[in-house]
């Protein structure tokens, strides 16, 4: 119930505006707990996004997040209208802190901006209405709450924005001053849970960075293949999306398969870097990096470790049984080394090496269809495919 609705009893008053922060605390606790266990990003974005909106009556909304000196939106939620394909191509998109948009306006000077009518803005008000989802959706915002998410440090992790506050019989009604701070209490929360998911997402970088890093030292004589090392982290990533599994998952292989050809330390110069054709024992001695790669890697109580020592042994075997250095079939490769695999070869084959030339992208993609359920498991060469646009744009970027 909202404090409005309230008869004129002042004893009354004070015992169910009581009742209403009661609520209102027992709700942002329970929210509280239930991010607390929440790992998806955007659903707890989104979580945070619905709860601000019961408490506001509001129809709609949106929420940004701060990042890099920009504000990136993240979700959007709307009652009136289908905008899931909309508001799809609007993820990701950023604006900058401190323009005339009405969210960088917000961001930058801390302030809370509360518009009863959108469409009746005095003149010479600081900041724009971007009016281009009204134009493609038919909808009309009028009200605005707009809530600089602000942590205690001061810091604005990001932007909520609360649109059409709808009274009890479904009218817009503009967002009531009184209202805010209940909404207030909620956002201060948001902005720490926030905070927390950037760090987070700061650490799990700074991680990958660094194995990254370390990787490279095993391949850092030859700087072609260096730049291979953060391109096999991101294809593998995308394969195991393509494939359907989890979150965890995927950044685990993102993480672990950088450590591929950490053996390859081992072999020496006049081997990694010759420009013509391996004798047949040159050949042994470069299959042997697999071998020290997991040795390498052995004996780790980490997950991420384990994972690395896997695809170091594992990312040469072949479907058909004829890869080095078990000669391991099918299945009994491990998933993730099937997934370096068709990372491993696509990526070699489409760059330039001391001994060969890139490979037209077409020509590429004939070899890793024909040896679909030869070299490359069927199933993991399909999800290659499927996710092969985002390949090509991962591979572009460098």
């Amino acid at each position: 119930m909202r404090v409005s609705e309230v008869m004129s009893n002042p004893l009354s008053t004070t015992v169910l505006v009581q009742s209403d922060h009661a609520e209102l605390l027992e709700s942002i606790l329970r929210l509280s707990a239930d991010l607390s266990v929440v790992s998806d990003r955007l659903k707890m974005l989104g979580m945070i996004l619905s709860e601000a909106r019961r408490i506001s009556g509001a129809q709609a909304g949106s929420l940004y997040i701060h990042r890099n000196g920009a504000l990136e939106f993240v979700v959007a939620q709307n009652d009136a209208v289908d905008i899931t394909s909309l508001s799809e191509s609007l993820l990701g998109k950023t604006v900058e802190v401190g323009d005339n948009s009405l969210s960088g306006f917000a961001a930058s000077t801390g302030r809370i901006i509360n518009i009863p009518d959108s469409y009746k803005l005095a003149s010479g008000t600081p900041f724009r209405i971007n009016r281009d989802f009204d134009a493609a959706t038919g909808y009309q915002t009028h009200g605005i709450l707009t809530i600089p998410l602000k942590c205690p440090d001061g810091e604005v992790v990001g932007v909520l924005q609360l649109i059409n506050r709808l009274n009890d019989a479904g009218t817009v009604v503009p967002f009531a001053e009184k209202e805010e701070q209940p909404i207030m209490s909620l956002a201060s929360m948001a902005a720490v849970s926030i905070q927390n998911a950037l760090l987070a997402d700061r650490l799990k970088q700074a991680h990958l960075d660094t194995v990254i890093r370390l990787s490279v030292v095993a391949e850092f004589r030859d700087r072609n293949t260096a730049r291979h090392i953060e391109r096999i982290s991101r294809i593998s990533a995308l394969i195991a999306q393509g494939m359907g599994l989890g979150d965890e998952q995927v950044e685990i292989i993102q993480q672990a398969s950088p450590m591929h050809d950490i053996g390859k330390i081992g072999v020496p110069d006049s081997i990694l870097l010759k420009p013509s054709s391996l004798t047949n024992e040159e050949r042994k001695i470069v299959e042997t990096h697999t071998i020290m790669g997991a040795e390498i890697l052995s004996n780790a109580t980490s997950e991420l470790i384990t994972m690395a020592r896997d695809i170091a042994l594992s990312h040469h075997e072949r479907w058909d049984g004829t890869g080095y250095p078990h000669c391991l079939k099918g299945k009994n490769i491990p998933l993730q080394g099937r997934i370096v695999c068709v990372a491993d070869v696509f990526d070699a084959l489409i760059s330039k090496r001391c001994y060969k030339e890139a490979y037209p992208i077409e020509k590429v993609l004939d070899i890793i269809q024909d040896e679909k359920g030869k070299h490359f498991d069927p199933n993991v060469t399909e999800a290659f495919l499927g996710v092969l646009d985002e390949v090509l744009s991962t591979c572009r970027d460098d």
